[in-house]
């Protein structure tokens, strides 16, 4: 089902979210004018306005979060108490490793070929006890789409243990068995 109003995921009582918010940047090399970045590919949002999401509204009262992380901003998201404001509490996290031949990343001390996706739980949710690594090796796709291989890591778990209602924050594509809610669906 691809959800196509915000108000329809307010009733939505989802027990997984899947979170890839657009990030604002400071600097103009990396989406701060439209010129360069993020920003030239999609709208972005603060750390304000993402914080006044009302996440925790969607959300079941025990429900895990994926939430994609840029490596720049790290320190800002931790420190903005964004997941906490979400109703969430940090548990680990998956890393992707890009695969991309050879070719650089982008960012301006390292070039970035890592994305980190934190995993956080509302409630109380049992740990999985997964066998499966914490690592993802796929190359990517265009500007900020996740690789299948991201998908098929989780997907099971979830259903393994229950998690079925889902829902995709800034999706760009809807996918079977998850609602999805973004302005690129």
């Amino acid at each position: 089902m691809i959800t196509r109003s915000f108000t329809d995921l307010l009733h939505g009582n989802y027990q997984a979210l899947s979170v890839d918010p657009p990030w604002e940047y400071r600097s103009k090399r990396t989406g701060g004018s439209m010129k360069s970045g993020a920003c030239q590919k999609y709208l972005t949002m603060s750390l304000d306005e993402l914080s006044a999401l009302p996440v925790k509204d969607i959300a079941a009262k025990n429900a895990v979060l994926f939430l994609w992380i840029t490596t720049p901003l790290k320190t800002d998201i931790i420190e903005s108490r964004l997941i906490e404001k979400w109703g969430f509490n940090y548990k680990t996290s998956l890393y992707w490793i890009k695969d991309k031949d050879g070719k650089p990343g982008l960012g301006n001390w390292w070039r970035g070929s890592v994305e980190e996706c934190l995993f956080c739980i509302r409630g109380n949710v049992p740990a999985f006890r997964e066998t499966a690594d914490n690592v993802i090796i796929a190359k990517p796709g265009i500007h900020s789409e996740k690789p299948k291989e991201y998908w098929e890591k989780i997907e099971p778990v979830l259903g393994r243990n229950n998690l079925n209602k889902r829902v995709e924050r800034f999706a760009r594509n809807p996918r079977e068995g998850w609602d999805a809610f973004g302005n690129e669906v």
